[in-house]
């Protein structure tokens, strides 16, 4: 069984719609809406939290989602959308127009037209789009935000304000556009509402009285969607209504008058984008691996793996730094040898002449000399003690190179040795 998530983003509400997948190919569909009001309003804000009542198990699905898709309608919601779930994986966004088509298309309605006339009427405005079914191409579109759920909200308690014989007493202007959209979604499966607008009887209104109120908004849908048709480069075979708005008996009149095409409706018009969405979210590729952001522990163990193998190389050049200048008995030949430090693999190449090249004898095979009376001088611990002032040397003095990257030490030169001789009083 698979699952996925789609989710449309309006202005007012957000609706939710999980697709489920059963093992024989069965699916079903299940939606919530999540509506704004003023102290969550902003649309990232509404999308995340749709996003996470729905894949927490908190939603009316027990399945949970897969992959989730968000349908955007323009580059602002988009934006919006990507900042509010960039914490978020798998979350993909899609055209509110491919999302329609493809919840269109699994239905079957589309399969005898090639070019389609979907008119998308929601709380913040009219959409009307020619797209070819086939390809999912759209040739044209265009966008009345003054055709819309809200404005007839306004014309209806408008209307009510109106009616108002005691201004003293009347409620607010919010609480009489509330009950004048409930008064809307009820005369859309009734023939008459009654309102309680403040007065002392509530006012009782038929389906009628509501077309007579908003007549003027629905003569002005109707040119709307005439000129926008003109304009395609091809008129549509058909017409298909959705959206909020496309739950009012008057609405779909008006796309059907004097029209020569015929006009689909569909069960849940308002939730048609988020289930097409939902059906995309359920052909996307897997999510990619997860970002900094998704995965804040791993980045910090890779930041902890990085500085300790920092640490342990300090810890090596450090500890042969003090090696080299400390060396250990193995390391080193006994005092007045010409063996210094045991030399690493190094990129610096040795000097050209060195005392164990030198071509005379060196001290390195002779004898330790012998223990000095109480009598005599002691002499002080020096490789110079050992050998007499007429020992020939190198011409060149050879320096230590432990490692490339440490301070070279200079060998003691011939000018050193009289020195040495000169204070400790060997003559």
């Amino acid at each position: 069984m698979r699952s996925a998530l789609g989710i449309s983003a309006g202005s007012d509400v957000v609706c939710s719609a999980v697709v489920t997948v059963s093992d024989t190919g069965e699916q079903s569909f299940d939606y919530r809406v999540v509506s704004a009001d003023p102290a969550h309003s902003d649309l990232g804000d509404l999308v995340a939290s749709s996003i996470e009542l729905m894949t927490t198990g908190n939603g009316v699905s027990t399945a949970k989602p897969s992959a989730v898709a968000v349908a955007y309608r323009d580059k602002a919601q988009a934006e919006a959308i990507r900042a509010a779930t960039t914490r978020r994986r798998g979350v993909r966004l899609v055209t509110e127009a491919d999302a329609s088509l493809a919840y269109l298309r699994d239905t079957g309605l589309l399969a005898r037209y090639a070019t389609i006339g979907l008119i998308d009427m929601g709380a913040s405005g009219l959409t009307v789009t020619v797209a070819d079914t086939a390809t999912g191409e759209v040739l044209h579109s265009e966008r009345a935000t003054s055709l819309g759920g809200v404005v007839i909200d306004e014309l209806l308690c408008q209307h009510l304000i109106d009616l108002h014989s005691d201004r003293t007493t009347r409620p607010s202007r919010a609480t009489l556009t509330s009950r004048a959209r409930a008064a809307k979604e009820h005369l859309s499966i009734a023939p008459a509402v009654s309102i309680d607008h403040g007065g002392t009887m509530p006012l009782s209104m038929t389906r009628g009285d509501f077309d007579e109120i908003i007549g003027g908004l629905l003569r002005n849908i109707a040119r709307f969607i005439t000129a926008a048709f003109t304009h395609s480069p091809t008129y549509p075979d058909a017409i298909v209504v959705i959206g909020g708005c496309a739950n009012i008996p008057a609405v779909i009149d008006t796309v059907r008058f004097r029209r020569p095409i015929p006009v689909i409706t569909v069960d849940d018009p308002e939730a048609v984008i988020a289930k097409g969405a939902a059906l995309l979210a359920l052909d996307l590729p897997s999510a990619p691996a997860p970002t900094p952001q998704d995965a804040p522990n791993g980045t910090l163990a890779k930041a902890m793996g990085v500085l300790a193998g920092v640490t342990v190389v300090l810890g090596l050049i450090i500890g042969y730094g003090v090696q080299t200048v400390h060396p250990d008995n193995h390391d080193v030949s006994p005092a007045g040898t010409s063996s210094t430090v045991r030399q690493g693999i190094s990129p610096i190449p040795p000097p050209p002449t060195s005392v164990r090249e030198a071509p005379t004898p060196t001290l390195t095979n002779a004898p330790p000399p012998p223990p000095s009376s109480p009598d005599s001088p002691s002499a002080p611990p020096s490789s110079a003690s050992s050998a007499s002032p007429s020992a020939p040397v190198s011409a060149t003095a050879p320096t230590l190179r432990p490692d490339p990257n440490l301070p070279e030490i200079p060998y003691p030169s011939q000018s050193s040795f009289g020195q040495l001789d000169a204070g400790s009083g060997v003559r």
